[in-house]
């Protein structure tokens, strides 16, 4: 069970491509820092990739290569990347670069779509994660805690009171609860009828790729379970100035990863990457 981390996350591999190392100790733009590790691509193909870096086959960039790994001029690796600089060119962090495999080879033949392929990698980490995957319709999304008649008191209350709330502090991620209700279990185990997600409103560039819930919004939904101090899960600036909450430690899911939520639309994908993930999971005993 994890904690909610209010920490920036750690960079993963988003950029995956082939590549040809063209020269060492140098660089496609004036503003990188070279040093012994600093190279520059020829991207081969694109494997993984978001939209704005999916076209970049046959483009020269700057890759800052992974201290671990071997490579020289002319090795022709596979880069698991992240993004760092951006300017007439690109540069990136690479995680790790590997040698290029046969099944990869085998795999390009067919043909890929590098953004297809990224997202189903990140749906398929996600899902294997998650403590809950259900099928559901969000019937309604509230302030942490509270319930309509609460909600409507609070309103009052702060139409009344004078205005001395606590200030907006930076990357606050203004935690709302969406009310889910469930027509099917996927993976785990939840009796009752509806489950509530704990997700970020804000759009601060820590949070805007949480997903954001809204009243009818249907899908799978792969929920995490962790733990927040009351204190911070409930949005006092929201409140009556006069509450207090409680600064215990409460166990909640949360849906934190554009991944966690998939749209109908995407059914097989998600039942393909459940029974991928349940196909993985070691058996007990063994």
């Amino acid at each position: 069970m994890a904690t909610v981390n209010k920490a920036t996350p750690s960079r993963k591999s988003t950029f995956v491509f082939q590549g040809t190392v063209l020269k060492l100790g140098a660089a496609t733009m004036r503003t990188v820092p070279v040093d012994k590790n600093t190279a520059i691509v020829h991207v081969e193909q694109v494997l993984e990739a978001p939209h704005n870096l999916s076209r970049y086959a046959g483009r020269d960039i700057t890759v800052q290569l992974a201290p671990r790994g071997k490579a020289a001029v002319g090795h022709q690796l596979i880069f698991h990347t992240a993004g760092w600089m951006f300017g007439d060119s690109i540069a990136v962090r690479a995680e790790k670069q590997e040698p290029v495999k046969r099944t990869l080879s085998a795999a390009r033949s067919r043909g890929i779509d590098p953004i297809r392929q990224r997202d189903d990698r990140e749906m398929h980490e996600r899902v294997a994660a998650a403590d809950l995957v259900v099928l559901g319709k969000v019937v309604a999304v509230k302030l942490p805690g509270e319930s309509e008649v609460a909600a409507r008191a609070t309103r009052t209350a702060r139409a009344m009171a004078p205005v001395n709330v606590k200030p907006v502090s930076e990357h606050d991620p203004k935690w709302r609860e969406a009310v889910v209700e469930v027509d099917q279990v996927q993976k785990g185990q939840h009796k009752p009828n509806r489950v509530t997600v704990l997700f970020p409103s804000s759009t601060d560039v820590r949070w805007y790729k949480a997903p954001k819930f809204t009243a009818g919004q249907q899908g799978f939904f792969a929920l995490h379970k962790s733990k927040i101090r009351e204190s911070e899960r409930l949005d006092t600036r929201a409140r009556a100035p006069t509450v207090a909450p409680a600064d215990k430690e409460v166990e909640v899911y949360t849906a934190l990863h554009p991944a966690d939520f998939q749209p109908v639309a995407h059914e097989e994908r998600v039942r393909g990457a459940i029974a991928r993930a349940s196909a993985a999971k070691p058996i007990k005993g063994r």
